[in-house]
């Protein structure tokens, strides 16, 4: 076994690929539409406006992840004809805080990190990580945010800020990422040496960006690299 400080990288993105992020939060808008008298059609319209909204924010002058969703959930839920209480703001948080882990990531990352070290990068704020790492029940070697790098993803100073905290060259890091708009093809701009497409929702991909391997889950990354070593 290599000493740790001598160990390749393998870097994850978190919302979608470690834990349940797009679930959590579907999951609270609609009860707090439903808890105003709405029903499923007014509640997917916001679900639809509520991810537009997040989307064009995160493109726009920076605003930290927990301000991104309060503004997204006040822009959906006015958008139906509802109003936002702070109570509503607290709901979302809570349920970005408590996405839970898919069950296949534990196991996964504890038999990988025997020969490799980990890193997070995430579009997300140490306020909340915090409590997605607690959840995942492993320590990371390296933990990489958009409040940090001052932009999120797909922008490529996510990547290039991820690269400086870990001190490596992109072609020897290994991205292993759920979503091909934020991190597939960006990792791929970045001259990043593997990625690992985690297609948890059997999504389509883009052939000009195609991964080196795709997954449905963590569960089979260790033989992937074992094949390609």
């Amino acid at each position: 076994m290599a000493e740790k400080a001598d160990r390749p990288w393998l870097t994850f993105d978190c919302y979608d690929t470690l834990v349940a992020y797009t679930e959590s939060k579907l999951s609270a808008l609609m009860e707090i539409v439903y808890s105003k008298g709405g029903n499923k059609a007014l509640a997917d319209s916001a679900w639809s406006n509520f991810e537009k909204a997040e989307k064009q924010l995160q493109s726009g002058p920076f605003l930290i992840l927990n301000k991104v969703l309060r503004q997204s959930l006040k822009r959906a839920i006015t958008s139906v004809g509802l109003e936002v209480t702070d109570d509503d703001e607290g709901k979302m948080l809570e349920a970005v805080k408590k996405a839970k882990p898919f069950p296949d990531v534990l196991p996964a990352l504890i038999e990988l990190r025997a020969d490799y070290r980990l890193a997070i990068l995430s579009n997300s704020e140490p306020d909340i990580i915090c409590f997605n790492i607690a959840a995942i029940g492993i320590e990371f070697d390296a933990v990489v945010l958009a409040a940090e790098a001052g932009c999120y993803k797909p922008a490529t100073g996510m990547f290039h800020e991820l690269l400086s905290r870990i001190n490596q060259h992109p072609k020897n890091v290994v991205h292993i990422a759920q979503s091909f708009y934020h991190d597939m093809r960006t990792a791929k701009d970045c001259g990043f040496g593997r990625r690992l497409w985690i297609n948890r929702y059997n999504k389509t991909g883009d052939p000009a960006y195609k991964p080196d391997a795709e997954l449905p889950d963590l569960s089979g990354i260790r033989a992937v690299l074992e094949n390609c070593s």
